[in-house]
């Protein structure tokens, strides 16, 4: 079943995704080499962005006998890039916990995403995961079944990013395509979108 979460639920998603992209690339470049000090600086990151998630758009999670599997956010057109408020409500987020160093890399990775955002009007897929030990599963495809059938329903636009060649041909299976490439932090990243209009 996947269904809306609500903000008594956010704190179970963000542990969600920090286990499910922990090891993801940009993560440990930015976060550093220790697997658990990555786990939970995700955590702790993934909270005020989901909250924020909730805010402006929607968070959805995937459960199967009543336990959370995997956890999508889908914001508006509009809404993707945070205000200077939130953006400061965040931060304590990034710098709580972690060396100065590191703060420094989040801030340069989540400043590189931002500028390359897509500027014509769109919802952007993200944070996206599947529970580490359940990946490979078919979650994924029904998250991203859902989140696709939803976008061909509004006839929209939709935008994400990846950091892995994996994901890359994950998306691709869904109509997405790559927009643009780019080393951030030394990690290959990709941009792709979708056009449910099509």
């Amino acid at each position: 079943m996947i269904r809306k979460l609500n903000s008594t639920e956010l704190s179970t998603a963000a542990e969600l995704l920090s286990r499910g992209m922990r090891d993801n690339p940009i993560h440990s470049r930015a976060f550093g080499p220790h697997a658990e000090h990555r786990r939970h600086a995700l955590a702790r990151l993934f909270q005020p962005v989901l909250r924020r998630g909730v805010n402006r758009g929607s968070v959805f999670g995937v459960f199967l006998d009543d336990r959370l599997v995997g956890v999508y956010a889908e914001i508006p057109p509009g809404q993707c890039q945070p205000t200077l408020t939130e953006k400061l409500k965040i931060l304590p987020a990034i710098c709580f916990g972690n060396p100065l160093a590191t703060s420094k890399r989040v801030l340069t990775w989540v400043g590189e995403w931002s500028r390359r955002d897509l500027t014509k009007p769109h919802w952007h897929l993200g944070p996206v995961a599947v529970d580490a030990h359940l990946q490979g599963q078919g979650i994924g495809r029904s998250m991203l079944a859902a989140f696709c059938s939803d976008m061909d329903a509004r006839k929209a636009i939709a935008y994400l990013e990846t950091d892995k060649i994996a994901n890359v041909r994950f998306y691709e299976q869904f109509g997405f395509t790559v927009l643009a490439e780019a080393d951030v932090l030394g990690v290959r990243n990709w941009f792709m979108s979708r056009d449910g209009s099509l």
